[in-house]
């Protein structure tokens, strides 16, 4: 009989990185950064990003699109 392994999907490093992007920002700027979070980690989750590399690439650059008003 085989044991069947199956991956566990962790996103704490995104909440990892949140908090340390939210540092400095204002209160809608937390905000902003907690609502883009929830939407790449469901992205994450659902295997859209290759690596957690690209996950963290892709908040990252969601946050800075937020923060110039883009």
């Amino acid at each position: 009989m085989r044991a069947v392994i199956i991956p566990i999907v962790t996103t704490e490093f995104l909440d990892q990185l949140a908090s340390q992007l939210k540092i400095g920002k204002s209160a809608a700027g937390r905000r902003a950064v907690e609502r883009i979070l929830d939407a790449v980690k469901k992205d994450y989750e659902s295997g859209q990003y290759q690596s957690p590399a690209n996950a963290e690439r892709e908040f990252r650059k969601l946050v800075e699109r937020e923060e110039n008003g883009e």
